[in-house]
């Protein structure tokens, strides 16, 4: 008996810590990155949530360099996606990525490339995105090396907060009766 209560005991101790850890896993986010330069080759992601998925594929080969990552975090106020790919050969090197977050709170997405030739064309691009603290947050990273780079890098954001009135509500009458009136939607947009 006193076997069965201790085993009950450390059970319950055990679940309780396991709950109270896993409580504050609400924030998802993921990043990915490329880095191209003449015969090397990296890439990397990186994830969090409840299901996390992070993959990253680097060569190079015969003269090309390739190099791909990707970053998904899913968890209970949202996803959020990052991806980079990035190739390199000859005198020319070039990079894109792109970053998603859904959630309850808001929306991001960023995306950036560069294109790099002539002399060290390394090309170096990468983001990352998230949601914590009730707040979305991301960017877009992209650097070049070469003798003409062109480079470019776009982000926008919208936070959602809940109003306070309910989306339906009163009625409305007219020559053909009562008709039920949208007032206002469940969310409003602050920012961009």
């Amino acid at each position: 008996m006193k076997r069965l209560t201790l085993i009950a005991a450390t059970a319950t101790a055990f679940l309780t810590l396991f709950a109270l850890s896993t409580t504050p896993v609400s924030a998802q986010s993921a990043g990915s990155w490329v880095d191209m330069m003449p015969g090397n080759a990296g890439a990397g992601a990186n994830a969090s949530g409840l299901i996390q998925i992070a993959k990253s594929k680097s060569s190079s080969k015969n003269g090309v360099d390739f190099g791909h990552g990707f970053g998904l975090g899913v968890g209970p106020n949202g996803i959020a996606i990052s991806n980079s790919i990035g190739v390199g050969g000859g005198p020319v090197g070039a990079a894109h990525n792109m970053q998603l977050n859904i959630g309850r709170n808001g929306t991001h997405l960023s995306h950036g490339g560069v294109v790099s030739q002539g002399g060290n064309r390394r090309v170096i691009a990468g983001g990352s995105t998230g949601s914590s603290n009730g707040r979305v947050y991301g960017g877009s990273r992209v650097t070049g090396y070469g003798q003409n780079t062109r480079a470019y890098s776009k982000s926008h954001t919208r936070r959602f907060q809940p109003t306070s009135q309910p989306a339906y509500y009163g009625s409305g009458t007219s020559n053909r009766g009562s008709v039920g009136r949208v007032i206002r939607g469940g969310f409003r947009r602050f920012g961009n």
